[in-house]
């Protein structure tokens, strides 16, 4: 009798526990694809670091001549036709330079100020002169030059579209071909964007014979989009 009461008693509990629906396997035929599209386009702008760097014993001699430097620098760019939301400044620093030596101590050598500016050139014709000038006027990193387009986003989102064209005529071309219909989509994301790598151009502590015009090629920039789609099979 007490082991029946014991059966009976947990059976309302049995019966409380709710019950976990099975998971229901997706019975829909689809097609995946991958819509690919790209273009060429000439770029129309170009950002340059200009850099100067200023070396020596007394901190707020290096920090002066750093400053009279940088000063004559943003000067002769903006007498190129630079406006001056087109600079902006994105690296100041003034530390000490320590040499270690072999008993462990730490020995001062000199303090260091680095001050570096980003240039926004949207006229292509006046990138050769930027640096030029930049140079003459106490620059001496001059780095990371890159081109780009002022319509890139939508340069991009053209291309976008153009590549879920691709993946919805793929994936038509591949239902057709066994004999299926083409649905509604179910699926659709951009797996990859790809740009081709900026024109670079690198100079630092450059010599009077290294202070010629420099050639710079924009060449194309080529803009590459990739989607991933699935479709429903009718």
């Amino acid at each position: 009798m007490i082991r029946l009461a014991i059966v009976l008693s947990l059976l309302p509990l049995l019966l409380a526990v709710p019950l976990t629906a099975q998971p229901q396997h997706d019975t829909r035929r689809t097609v995946s694809v991958e819509g690919e599209a790209e273009v060429l386009a000439s770029p129309d702008m170009a950002t340059i670091t200009i850099g100067v760097v200023s070396e020596g014993k007394v901190a707020s001699d290096v920090q002066r001549d750093n400053s009279d430097r940088i000063r004559k620098v943003l000067a002769a760019v903006a007498k190129l036709g630079i406006e001056a939301r087109d600079v902006q400044t994105t690296h100041v620093s003034l530390e000490p330079v320590y040499n270690w030596r072999q008993d462990g101590k730490r020995e001062f050598l000199r303090y260091q100020m680095r001050n570096s500016v980003l240039v926004t050139v949207r006229d292509l014709s006046k990138v050769s002169n930027v640096i030029t000038i930049g140079v003459d006027q106490g620059g001496n990193e001059v780095g990371s030059i890159s081109f780009g387009l002022s319509t890139m986003q939508s340069l991009r989102d053209s291309v976008r579209i153009a590549a879920c064209k691709n993946a919805q005529r793929k994936a038509g071309d591949m239902a057709t071909a066994v004999g299926a219909k083409l649905g509604k989509v179910v699926t659709l994301s951009e797996s990859g964007g790809w740009q081709s790598p900026q024109p670079m151009y690198r100079a630092m502590a450059m010599s009077d014979e290294m202070k010629s015009e420099p050639i710079i090629a924009a060449g194309e920039l080529r803009i590459r989009v990739t989607v991933s789609a699935s479709f429903e099979l009718e």
